[in-house]
């Protein structure tokens, strides 16, 4: 198991949804593999509800659950 620290990279609006660098969430992973490079489809449900969970965006509904919007970062 795994904790990663997903993070916004850039502030802007896209597709109706406002982003704010530094926007963060904290997920548990089974594996040590990057949750925004390996299993992305399976892990983009669970990035995006804990962004919605925390700040009220829906980055899978708009499409921004990609390494060019966030970044990744092993904390644990």
């Amino acid at each position: 198991m795994a904790l990663w620290k997903i993070s916004v990279k850039t502030s802007g609006t896209v597709n109706g949804v406002r982003l704010e660098k530094g926007m963060s969430v904290e997920c548990v992973t089974t594996s040590t593999s990057n949750p925004l490079q390996t299993n992305l489809t399976k892990n983009k449900p669970m990035i995006g509800q804990l962004f919605m969970n925390k700040y009220g965006v829906d980055l899978e509904k708009a499409g921004l659950i990609s390494m060019g919007r966030l970044s990744c970062e092993k904390i644990g």
